[in-house]
């Protein structure tokens, strides 16, 4: 059974590798000097190299090497992006060949990895991306990068003096890092000679310059230092943002939370706006009211004006409701935490608790996948719930001010034409 498997799997590699092949030889556009059918090759065999240094079993080396057939495939339908394409022939041929979906996507995701900015977040992942910059090791790397600036030029329209293809090698270079064993021990020492020579030839290239502009290089030089330390720092915040929720989760709860506070500072300079309005009529009638002989020469007043006033305090109550905050006791029990029957992610919880208490309820909060995701599906929940009473109490208060202000004048009209009569 074992001996028919692997005939199986042989027989896979054997399809893929011709499937490839055919497409690298016979479609891909002349012009690519470096990503080709010589760059495959040359990565399928790297990743088996590094892969049995990494004490990878065979199943595993098969699957790197499958995507490493697959993985520039791409560029016979564009430059930029590339890794979608193949991603999307890899899906479409290998769906023929009797491969389990589970199998297909972890090929799919090693073919992933070999974005530049891709951070690997497994040995095999690791393994690929070593094995697509194997070259950055080679002593003619420096001269093979002359492939990719012909192709930057024909395909991406850019094109780069001598000096500025110096300085971009070595900045890459220089900034890139192995994540493989072997490629930590191995690769990075050859990949240290090439910067020194990139280096070389940089420094050469710019002894030329006139003073001001070698001014301009060493400051330069120092912001790249400086850039290079923020970059490392970064890598290392994307190694810790793996431990977080995948970017997905994050992105859905990020939203949210920012929907749900734009709403309620909506709905709070709603309420403002409303007891702005009410205050100043309130303060107007009553600063009027209280004139001489204005209510006395004009009874007709007295109804509309109080009609108003009862309109405005009205308004002016329900505007409060909606703002008035609400505090809860602020303690929580470790049973509490232990049982998740408390959200940490809300101060009305936890602003009356020790600081201690608090710092372990949040370790074990997030320990606890399924603990986190419900506490912030609870916390928007909530939030829902209070932005829901805001808006029917905000809703009541602009009914009232409207039908109240509408009633309000028609009773002054009234009242002033029965006054006209003498009816009043």
């Amino acid at each position: 059974m074992g001996e028919f498997m692997e005939a199986i799997n042989t027989k896979i590699l054997a399809a893929t590798e011709a499937f490839s092949r055919d497409i690298l030889v016979n479609q891909l556009h002349q012009d690519y000097d470096y990503h080709n059918l010589a760059h495959t090759v040359k990565v399928v065999d790297a990743v088996e190299e590094i892969g049995r240094h990494s004490k990878l079993t065979a199943k595993e080396i098969e699957t790197l090497k499958i995507a490493a057939w697959f993985h520039d495939l791409g560029y016979i339908k564009a430059y930029i992006g590339h890794e979608e394409h193949s991603m999307e022939m890899a899906r479409e041929f290998l769906s023929t060949q009797n491969i389990k979906e589970t199998r297909i996507e972890r090929i799919l995701e090693l073919i992933e990895a070999t974005k530049l900015d891709f951070e690997p977040r497994n040995t095999m992942e690791g393994v690929m991306k070593d094995a697509d910059l194997y070259n950055l090791a080679d002593e003619d790397a420096i001269s093979k990068s002359q492939g990719i600036r012909k192709e930057w030029k024909v395909f991406c329209n850019r094109d780069f003096s001598d000096e500025e293809w110096d300085k971009f090698n070595y900045d890459f270079f220089r900034e890139h890092e192995y994540y493989s064993d072997f490629g930590k021990e191995f690769l990075a020492a050859k990949k240290k000679e090439n910067i020194r020579k990139l280096k070389k030839a940089l420094k050469k290239s710019t002894a030329s310059t006139e003073s001001n502009e070698a001014e301009i290089a060493i400051q330069n030089y120092q912001l790249e230092e400086a850039q290079a330390k923020i970059d490392k720092l970064k890598r290392k915040i994307k190694k810790l943002d793996r431990q977080r929720p995948e970017r997905g989760v994050e992105t859905m709860f990020r939203t949210t939370y920012r929907t749900h506070v734009s709403l309620s500072a909506i709905a709070d300079n709603k309420a403002n706006i409303l007891l702005s309005i009410n205050a100043i009529i309130i303060s107007i009638i009553m600063t009027k009211a209280f004139e001489p002989n204005i209510l006395r020469d004009a009874k007709f007043l007295e109804v509309p004006l109080f009609v108003i006033l009862l309109v405005c305090m009205s308004t002016i109550i329900f505007a409060i409701l909606a703002t008035r905050p609400k505090i809860n006791s602020g303690i929580f029990s470790r049973d509490d935490i232990l049982d998740k029957k408390t959200n940490l992610l809300f101060f009305g919880n936890f602003h009356n608790m020790d600081l201690d208490d608090y710092q372990w309820g949040i370790d074990q909060m997030m320990d606890d996948a399924k603990y986190l995701y419900g506490s912030m599906s609870k916390d928007i929940y909530f939030l829902g719930r209070v932005l829901a009473k805001k808006f029917q109490l905000l809703r009541i208060a602009y009914n009232v001010f409207m039908y109240g202000m509408a009633g309000a004048l028609t009773i002054f009209a009234v009242s002033y034409w029965l006054g006209e009569k003498g009816l009043l």
